[in-house]
């Protein structure tokens, strides 16, 4: 393994782990997972077998850390927007504007891990699974708040899964790029969301 390839970061400020995560991300959702094989990885990364196995032992261990990453950290900004809103309508404006606001931060990661979840082991697929519930419950216990207040109607899973569908599945067209695109989808998509909430 050469020394520059496992130098702690290189000119943008990136360490190599990073760069190995994001453009994993990038050719696992241009291509799908098991088209890209640690070759091309590597390739495209300019680097040996080598310098890519002193931070992963495989390439399910790279999908792993992308799917688990990212769902937990929406599970840590809708913990922490249940903590701090407790108006529910606000709440989940909140929760929808974190989660539109990181699927177009990071969106070659999250559509990894919207359309990749079934390449991961079972072992590992039930752990991201689990993210992805306990990430739904959060917006479960904000309507489940708002219905207790008279604000927001009955916790209903259907409903609940036909919001968050619409957000999921922004990963197919947002474009990072147009900043205007993200905050209309953002205002739009909350008011769809506290019309067919609201009681």
């Amino acid at each position: 393994m050469a020394p520059t390839e496992v130098i702690a970061a290189d000119a943008s400020g990136q360490t190599l782990q990073q760069r190995i995560l994001r453009t994993a991300a990038q050719l696992f959702a241009a291509h799908g997972f098991h088209a890209v094989g640690m070759q091309a990885l590597c390739d495209a990364l300019q680097i040996s077998r080598g310098a890519f196995y002193h931070h992963f032992r495989s390439k399910d261990d790279v999908l792993d850390d992308i799917c688990t990453r990212y769902m937990t950290e929406l599970v840590h900004k809708g913990r922490q927007t249940l903590k701090d809103e407790a108006d529910p309508e606000r709440c989940l404006q909140r929760l929808g504007q974190d989660l539109l606001q990181v699927i177009a931060a990071n969106l070659p990661e999250l559509t990894v891990c919207f359309r990749e979840i079934q390449s991961l082991g079972s072992e590992r697929r039930q752990k991201v699974a689990e993210l992805h519930r306990e990430y739904e419950s959060l917006w479960k216990e904000t309507v489940e708040r708002g219905a207790h207040s008279g604000v927001l109607l009955p916790y209903s899973r259907v409903r609940m899964k036909a919001v968050l569908g619409m957000y999921y599945y922004s990963y197919i067209w947002l474009n990072p790029e147009r900043p205007d695109e993200l905050a209309d989808a953002i205002a739009s998509f909350n008011d769809i969301a506290l019309k067919g909430l609201r009681k």
